[in-house]
């Protein structure tokens, strides 16, 4: 079964989640059960969106990269996560993505040093 995860970040600014991301390395080191990640901001914080084949291995990365990688950081903000099963994924332009994503604000180019 498929799973989309959703966090809601209060207060998490786009620099902490890029030095978050560094941090963990998840884009030249991905979990191999994470299939698309998606982060915008949303009123006081940032929402991330995640789809996962395995809900165990999910919850395994917060507890085992994530959150090691907010403390080290010294970030610590209330995150709200719900994990449900996913009915139905449609993403007739998805070849397109890789090309976009180092457009983005938050994205690889912008990594903190």
């Amino acid at each position: 079964m498929m799973y989309l995860m959703t966090l809601d970040i209060t207060g998490l600014t786009p620099e902490e989640y890029r030095a978050v991301a560094d941090r963990m390395a998840v884009e030249s080191q991905p979990s191999p059960d994470i299939f698309l990640h998606i982060a915008t901001t949303n009123e006081g914080g940032l929402r991330v969106i995640e789809v996962w084949d395995n809900e165990d291995r999910f919850q395994d990365f917060l507890q085992n990269r994530m959150m090691p990688a907010n403390r080290a950081l010294g970030i610590d903000h209330k995150a709200i996560v719900t994990v449900k099963p996913l009915l139905n994924f449609f993403g007739p332009r998805m070849n397109e993505l890789p090309g976009i994503a180092p457009s983005l604000p938050a994205g690889p180019h912008s990594r903190t040093k």
